[in-house]
């Protein structure tokens, strides 16, 4: 039998995008064959103050049988530190270990699996301080020296790590995100539907996330602004919402707000829970993705998964996810123009609104894999096998 520690001690209870990818990846290794039928013996380290909340969201009755949950005393960070690597992961044989995110674990039996999303520090290093430039370096410095292999979650990331550290000759292990749980146990709308959306006279955005300028910030700003000086000039849309939700920050707020649309709702909703976000998908007609640097793009697939149509930057992994013909708008001078036909001509195009819905959802079909190809990679790896 085969034995992999899942080591989970980063969850935290207002999680973001690791620990969605934690709990989906996790999920996904609990119905596995190889678990179910008691070749593959899995436990999972989590914090204590977790373990409940873990339990709910990635675990029900019929898993726990199945998966070993090994709790981790985090009221003292240095104490959490020590006591996972020496006294629960040192003394222990395990096949591999497994992190899902550079976390600073040095000591363990086994082969060890740290998993880069995305290096967005490189990308925009001036957003950054020195200090946490410093602490990267050293933790993905440590993975390529003592680890046995680096886990990537899209080829973006993979040519990024050769890119900034120059890191092409290590054991890669592709173990990427896909559409969460969350999202495709909750009623998908009919394309019917959802089409019937572009035929009215009202415009639903929506934009989801922290908002910075790595993000695309003044991207979606200079776009909001264009299109609210095209709406002084025309008389077929007669109400135009942007929906801010995520954490966001009073800045973020008030610089949205002292942009002073005449013609552009703002309604900002702060944190929401999935049923809330959800529903603002299925219920907007667009949603922006104009980010500078991505390691994937969670919300972005979210969308799709909704029928709500992305506008999105020209960047590699958004090519990687949505592929060569769907629209894409550079930073280049003129790009608000862009976006504003782009969206125009769906309300006008029937024709075009179905081929644009057509493509989202073989993007979807694709998509739907990823964490099935993840785990089966990683299954792959734990066994040996030179095929990855």
């Amino acid at each position: 039998m085969n034995r992999l520690a899942f080591v989970a001690t980063g969850y935290i209870m207002d999680y973001d995008g690791i620990s969605v990818y934690i709990e989906n990846i996790l999920k996904t290794l609990a119905l596995h064959t190889k678990v179910t039928t008691g070749e593959l013996a899995v436990d999972i380290f989590v914090s204590k103050s977790v373990e409940k909340f873990f339990r709910q969201r990635v675990l029900d009755e019929n898993m726990d049988h199945l998966i070993t949950i090994i709790t981790v005393n985090d009221k003292n960070s240095l104490v959490k530190f020590f006591t996972l690597q020496y006294k629960f992961l040192l003394g222990k044989k395990y096949d591999v270990v497994f992190v899902p995110n550079p976390m600073p674990l040095f000591f363990s039996s086994g082969r060890r699996i740290k998993v880069i999303h995305d290096l967005t520090i490189k990308q925009t290093p001036e957003l950054f301080s020195g200090k946490l430039h410093k602490y990267i370096d050293f933790l993905i410095w440590y993975m390529y020296r003592f680890d046995d292999a680096i886990g990537y979650i899209s080829e973006q990331t993979k040519n990024d790590i050769a890119r900034f550290y120059g890191i092409d000759n290590k054991k890669m292990l592709y173990v990427p995100n896909g559409i969460p749980f969350k999202v495709q146990s909750y009623p998908r709308p009919s394309a019917e539907k959802s089409l019937k959306k572009y035929e009215g006279k009202t415009i639903d955005f929506v934009v989801v996330g922290r908002i910075n300028r790595s993000k695309g910030f003044d991207r979606i700003l200079t776009f909001l602004k264009h299109f609210d000086s095209y709406l002084e000039n025309q008389n077929y849309f007669e109400k135009v919402t942007l929906h801010i939700a995520g954490k966001q920050t009073d800045e973020t707020k008030k610089i949205l707000t002292d942009a002073q649309f005449e013609h552009i709702e703002l309604i900002f909703y702060g944190y929401v829970d999935d049923e809330t976000l959800n529903k603002l998908y299925q219920n907007s007609h667009f949603c922006f993705f104009l980010s500078r640097n991505e390691g994937y793009g969670l919300p972005l697939v979210e969308a799709m998964w909704f029928r709500s149509i992305p506008v999105i930057s020209d960047i590699p992994i958004f090519h990687e996810i949505m592929g060569e013909t769907y629209p894409k708008f550079g930073d280049i001078s003129g790009y608000e123009d862009a976006i504003s036909r782009f969206i125009v001509s769906l309300f006008e195009n029937e024709e075009k609104r179905k081929e644009i819905f057509e493509t989202l959802e073989n993007i979807v079909l694709k998509e739907q894999a990823g964490y099935t190809r993840a785990v089966e990679n990683l299954i792959t790896y734990i066994e040996n096998k030179e095929e990855i």
